[in-house]
């Protein structure tokens, strides 16, 4: 290709590059240095070489240009030009650390003699370079904030970052132990072997005592000195908790109640406590606790020693479970938790004909899931979550006293039990009449399969939003005639039926907008897609894709078993 070199007429090929870089040609200068490259020797070969580099680096080629480099380096070893060279075009690259070590073998190379005038510069670019590659000495982050954003950070960290972070630097250590209000929560969750009684006392100081809640795990070994240790010293503490595998039960009530007024009582589902010690926990907290939980209470199958529960006024919401079939004193449970608004009872083995729980007047929930009940219990008219879930014998006969009118009902559970559409109508029939009823799980009992009788067996209602009929013998025909019966469904519960994507279409045309169908076979990939695609939410485990069904369907599978 020809070229205009009006003014390159006459000048050599070194020349003729300059002028083509100042003009931009760029790959015409690459030409023209390498044409002098190779006609020319020592020094100016020298500057040929770091022309064409530079030039290489206006093209974006740093592979060529880092190859003229070393042939520079080569070159004169002793000369800074190379090193300089090289160093920039390994900056280029994003190698830094090459970059540092070129321009150090360059200083170590280049006599300081002061001939080469260029070394100046090589120490320049070296101390620029390991100065911004160098980790900042100062860590104090919080130092720079304004307080205010300081401590907003510091709550959200949680008590392992805090202890973590006083080790920072002093800064942090000032920040952290100057404001109390960081340390009035004890966790030990964290914690991998035993907590000492002087990280407790130091934890305390720290809080100005002002300390109000205790996360307690068996790992941190609380004994029974530091426990005591704890409600002595801690007079504002209102929240225990207590987690990990194990036991708890003379530590626990050895230290109770100490100087504290304990609100709130936790004890997790994998630590045991005795029926014997939680009745005497409950006794020593009486006229402070508001909460209890306790979720795995360990009692004895046969029977109970009556006159065992101590008055407790103060308590609005007790939850006890256990695992062991585990016989429990009803009536003096009731009789010592008068004000009660919440009780929650799982596992238990009620040997009572009848349960009354009409003396407890402020109810408001009412779980006795797994209580082995045969007949409705009698609860007052202010309850608003009514749980009766796997007792299977529970029945409601003809004989039976009608249940209590329940206008504020609000979410109603009857899964694994043998109540009929007759006595569900009784007891959610004043709910639905007052507009109140939200959530019903109904699953796993048996009915009319007929499509003409089955939705007798189901109370209509016009303001539920959530329902379940897991586990139920429902087909294509009767179970979209059952979920008509519900106009504002938004979420529903279908697992473990013999429905097929013929109902997961007519679901979405309903306006589902959350569906699970775990266990049904039936239903294909592409009617879940389909669904998905409606922006509907679909939870399947795909049981027909090798995954085994398992013959009954659990408490895990209901889609509202954390609503009751």
């Amino acid at each position: 290709m020809s070229r205009n070199f009006d003014r390159e007429d006459g000048a050599g090929p070194l020349q003729r590059g300059r002028l083509r870089y100042q003009k931009q040609d760029y790959e015409g200068a690459v030409e023209a240095f390498t044409e002098a490259v190779d006609m020319s020797t020592d020094h100016m070969r020298m500057t040929a070489l770091d022309a064409r580099a530079a030039t290489y680096e206006k093209l974006q080629q740093l592979l060529p240009a880092l190859r003229d480099a070393r042939s520079m380096i080569e070159l004169k070893p002793k000369q800074s030009k190379g090193y300089l060279r090289a160093g920039k075009v390994l900056q280029l690259q994003e190698k830094q650390d090459l970059a540092l070590k070129i321009y150090a073998r360059g200083l170590a190379k280049v006599p300081a003699s002061g001939i080469d005038r260029d070394r100046q510069h090589l120490v320049s670019f070296y101390e620029q370079l390991r100065s911004r590659m160098k980790p900042s000495k100062n860590r104090d982050i919080l130092g720079r904030l304004p307080l205010e954003l300081a401590l907003m950070v510091c709550h959200h960290l949680s008590m392992r970052d805090r202890v973590i972070g006083l080790a920072v630097c002093k800064g942090w250590k000032k920040m952290l132990e100057g404001h109390k209000e960081l340390w009035t929560t004890l966790d030990t969750s964290y914690a991998r072997k035993a907590v000492s009684l002087k990280y407790l006392q130091i934890h305390f100081r720290r809080s100005g005592y002002t300390l109000d809640r205790a996360l307690i795990t068996l790992r941190a070994y609380i004994d029974e000195q530091k426990m005591k240790h704890l409600t002595k010293y801690c007079k504002q503490l209102r929240e225990l908790h207590i987690s990990g595998p194990g036991s708890i039960g003379d530590t626990l009530v050895s230290a109770l109640p100490g100087e504290v007024k304990l609100e709130r009582l936790t004890i997790s589902q994998n630590t045991e406590i005795t029926l014997h010690h939680t009745q005497m926990v409950l006794h020593k907290c009486r006229d402070s606790l508001i909460d209890v939980k306790f979720l795995k209470v360990i009692g004895s199958k046969i029977a109970f020693v009556p006159g065992r529960w101590s008055m407790a006024k103060s308590i609005k919401s007790i939850h006890l479970g256990t695992v062991e079939d585990a016989c429990l004193d009803f009536n003096g449970l009731r009789d010592a938790t008068p004000n009660a608004t919440s009780v929650i009872l799982n596992g238990w083995k009620i040997m009572l004909p009848l349960i009354d729980a009409k003396n407890w007047t402020a109810l408001e929930r009412l779980d006795l899931t797994n209580t082995s009940i045969t007949s409705l219990p009698k609860y007052p008219a202010t309850l608003k979550h009514l749980v009766l879930r796997k007792n299977p014998n529970l029945t409601f006969g003809v004989n039976d006293e009608l249940p209590a009118h329940l206008p504020l009902l609000e979410t109603f559970a009857c899964s694994s039990t043998s109540l009929d559409g007759n006595a569900l109508k009784l007891i959610v029939g004043d709910s639905i009449e007052g507009g109140n009823l939200k959530s019903l799980e109904l699953g796993d009992r048996h009915v009319n399969e007929r499509p003409s009788l089955v939705k007798d067996d189901f109370p209509a209602s016009e303001t539920v939003e959530e329902l379940s009929l897991a586990g139920m013998l429902l087909n294509d025909r009767s179970a979209p005639e059952v979920v008509g019966l519900y106009p504002n469904l938004k979420r529903l519960d279908m697992s473990n039926t013999r429905i097929t994507g013929v109902s997961v279409k007519a679901f979405v045309k309903m306006g589902i907008k959350w569906l699970k169908i775990n266990g049904c076979e039936s239903i294909s990939i592409d009617a879940v897609q389909w669904a998905r695609g409606k922006d509907v939410e679909v939870n399947h485990n795909f049981v027909g894709q090798g995954v085994q069904m398992r013959q009954h369907p659990s408490i895990r599978d209901s889609a509202f078993a954390n609503n009751f």
